[in-house]
């Protein structure tokens, strides 16, 4: 197939091919620009100059010679034979010999003349002939010289074309390399901060939201595998044995139904928490103005304090984050408090601005943690033992660390040595008015 064949020889149209290209042609036309004005220069640089020459006298030899006795006589600058002192008899034939001197002097000047201008149309006429192979061979000359340069100005651009998108080919093979299994990797420029480091920096800004995302995927399909399976496996379980009585009675299949019902709502309330995990680890789409204080007092209100004294003391504290995120923040705090807590305890929820930043504080009574135990209580699906009321999913805390981390907030944690803890988040401080 000769069509294949033909266009597998075809040069590829890189932008590199393209730059060296552009780069030749604008040699070229700056080049033959410059020809021609030279040229033009040299064409029209003035009159063609011209040999003048004057007759002053002639030849000495050919002029006539002096009488004897007219010793003294000169002739002056108008070729007329001036005495000097010279006796009175000899005036006539001086004045003779005067004038054969001045009708010879005129022979001579015209002759002269008519030969002078011969001579100089002949000047002329090889000196045009002589400027004329001048011109021809700088125009041939300087026509050699810009197809050397032409030449030489397309490999230096095809050189510098290359050095330039140096880093465009790099970023190339490096991106061809990484794939969902090495996201962690980067393009990492080095070089001037150009627009190509600015791309380079925005692609390894792009790789590690998409690292985030995958991440964040992963983790919750590992979570959601390991949590589902022990509902799922208790559905399954209940239902067999529903189905495994031979003699099943209306009390025992509503009874199945019931605790059916309960793990799903179970399974229900693992998915949303873990679908809000992972939507934290994602982290931000856009910052809005929070208002924590507002925040605390509705989640206050809204869970139950179970008997226990709530106490709260709300200061003015804003920042910019996600609503809904900031949201589910303070009430799973709030509602860890509440869960993990001893009979006639209490749990208190402050907010203010501490050292500059929006401060939001929940402490509460309840069993002694230990100190190391502390960093455990942020991973997902840690739960102490022998604490709590028995709902609790082993997901709030590391939802609160996911959506502070999100937040670049600060999050710091401490056991209270009499039970209990303290857990206080520091948003950074920001301009609210332009979020």
């Amino acid at each position: 197939m000769p069509g294949i064949g033909s266009r597998r020889w075809r040069p590829r149209w890189t932008i590199r091919l393209r730059l060296t290209l552009l780069y030749g042609a604008l040699f070229l036309i700056a080049g033959a620009a410059l020809l021609a004005i030279t040229y033009g220069l040299v064409v029209n640089g003035g009159p063609t100059q011209q040999a003048f020459f004057v007759a002053r006298s002639g030849p000495a030899s050919q002029l006539p010679a002096v009488p004897p006795g007219l010793g003294g006589a000169v002739v002056n600058a108008g070729g007329v034979v001036v005495p000097q002192k010279v006796p009175s008899d000899a005036a006539v034939r001086l004045q003779a010999y005067a004038g054969r001197v001045t009708e010879t002097f005129k022979r001579l000047s015209a002759a002269q003349a008519s030969q002078l201008r011969t001579i100089q149309a002949k000047a002329n006429t090889r000196i045009e002939q002589v400027r004329g192979e001048q011109r021809s061979t700088l125009l041939a000359q300087s026509g050699v010289a810009l197809g050397i340069m032409a030449l030489a100005s397309i490999g230096l651009g095809w050189l510098v074309a290359g050095r330039a998108l140096r880093p465009v080919r790099t970023m190339s093979l490096r991106a061809r390399g990484i794939s969902e299994r090495n996201l962690h990797e980067r393009l990492a420029l080095d070089g001037p901060d150009d627009e190509l480091k600015e791309l380079g920096n925005t692609f390894d800004g792009l790789l590690g939201r998409l690292e985030s995302a995958f991440e964040s995927q992963r983790r919750f399909v590992a979570n959601a595998s390991h949590e589902l399976r022990t509902p799922i496996t208790l559905e399954r379980a209940l239902v067999e044995v529903a189905l495994a009585d031979p003699n099943p009675s209306i009390e025992s299949l509503t009874d199945t139904c019931r605790r059916v019902l309960a793990a799903s709502e179970h399974q229900e309330r693992l998915i949303e928490a873990l679908l809000t995990l992972a939507r934290s680890q994602r982290g931000l789409d856009s910052r809005a103005p929070v208002d924590l204080r507002e925040i605390t007092a509705e989640a206050v209100r809204g869970v139950p304090s179970d008997g226990l004294r709530v106490e709260t003391q709300l200061g003015d504290a804003r920042t910019t984050g996600d609503q809904a995120m900031v949201e589910r923040l303070v009430v799973n705090l709030v509602e860890n408090a509440v869960r993990y807590n001893q009979p006639g305890g209490w749990v208190k929820a402050s907010t203010g601005v501490r050292d500059g930043r929006p401060t939001l504080e929940v402490s509460n009574t309840g069993p002694v943690v230990e100190r190391a135990h502390i960093d455990e209580l942020f991973k997902p699906f840690y739960r102490t033992e022998g604490n709590g009321n028995g709902h609790g999913l082993g997901l709030g805390l590391s939802i609160v660390q996911a959506i502070a981390d999100a937040h670049g907030a600060d999050l710091r944690a401490e056991a209270r040595p009499e039970g209990g803890l303290r857990v206080a988040v520091a948003f950074p401080a920001g301009d609210v008015s332009k979020a």
